[in-house]
């Protein structure tokens, strides 16, 4: 597994922006995927050219990459749960374009959309609405280098039924390896064991105990860490491996350690796992 890297959300490190890319590169990070910085709430901000360049001067000056952009803001206004039709319906359309666009200027080749917040996919009906919504948006992406991937707590069989009616080799899945555990009570090495793992884009890697996420160093918590590094290998696994540990949050229950000691710790357990 040579091609496996490790990157980091910028909402799991201390504080969000380009100055944290020469810290992540300290730690032994290969990239940060960003943030969409509250999308329409904030009108955009990546929209802003000077806000890219000092990002991509960021990046390119440590030698990191940036894989993919994050869009909690767009999940946090309600995201594919806005019912077409209406006005916050069109603004995640418009959300998602966008998001599209930030991306090519700044050649990133993912966007993720996370269903989550008032995001969350609660019903069938909430199903069905992000259903349309992506077939509305997945022609705009047909001729674009930038992939589209939705995180969610969708089983193997709603996110194969979503793919055949969308039809779309452009959308992927971003994978968690501790939501739909936590969300759904699903034990996510079982989970992999069932998704075609070309359909997977990115992974996000959280460790931690049945109630609470992100809180714990990779292979000692609850999460099946060992088997799921396993069962990737078995299946040549070769996308970014991304950290999202909530190194800040109170719910960290390793006491002992500063942010930094305990990023990485992460990020040497993570690269040591998949380690030829």
């Amino acid at each position: 597994m040579k091609n496996v890297r490790v990157a980091i959300c910028e909402w799991s490190l201390p504080i969000k922006g380009p100055s944290m890319f020469p810290l992540a590169k300290e730690l032994g990070l290969d990239g940060i995927q960003i943030d969409d910085w509250s999308s329409w709430e904030h009108s955009f901000p990546l929209s802003d050219k000077k806000i890219r360049k000092s990002y991509l001067d960021a990046a390119r000056e440590t030698g990191m990459a940036i894989p993919s952009m994050g869009c909690n803001g767009f999940s946090r206004l309600g995201g594919f749960v806005n019912r077409l039709g209406t006005h916050e319906g069109e603004m995640s359309v418009y959300a998602i374009l966008k998001s599209k666009d930030i991306c090519e200027e700044m050649g990133i080749p993912l966007v993720m959309f996370p269903c989550c917040w008032s995001g969350f996919i609660h019903t069938e009906d909430d199903y069905e609405n992000m259903a349309r919504m992506l077939s509305k948006v997945l022609p705009y992406f047909e001729n674009s280098p930038v992939d589209i991937a939705i995180e969610s707590v969708l089983t193997p069989q709603k996110y194969k039924e979503l793919f055949e009616y969308v039809g779309s080799k452009k959308l992927k899945i971003y994978y968690d390896t501790q939501n739909t555990q936590y969300f759904a009570s699903a034990y996510p090495p079982e989970e992999i064991r069932e998704l075609d793992i070309s359909d997977i884009a990115e992974i996000h890697f959280k460790e931690g105990k049945l109630k609470s996420q992100g809180c714990l160093h990779y292979g000692d918590g609850e999460t099946g860490f060992d088997e799921m590094v396993s069962v990737l290998r078995e299946k040549g696994y070769q996308g970014w491996c991304v950290i999202e540990n909530f190194y800040t949050k109170p719910s960290w229950l390793v006491k002992d350690e500063d942010v930094w000691t305990s990023i990485k710790e992460d990020v040497g357990r993570l690269k040591e796992a998949f380690r030829e």
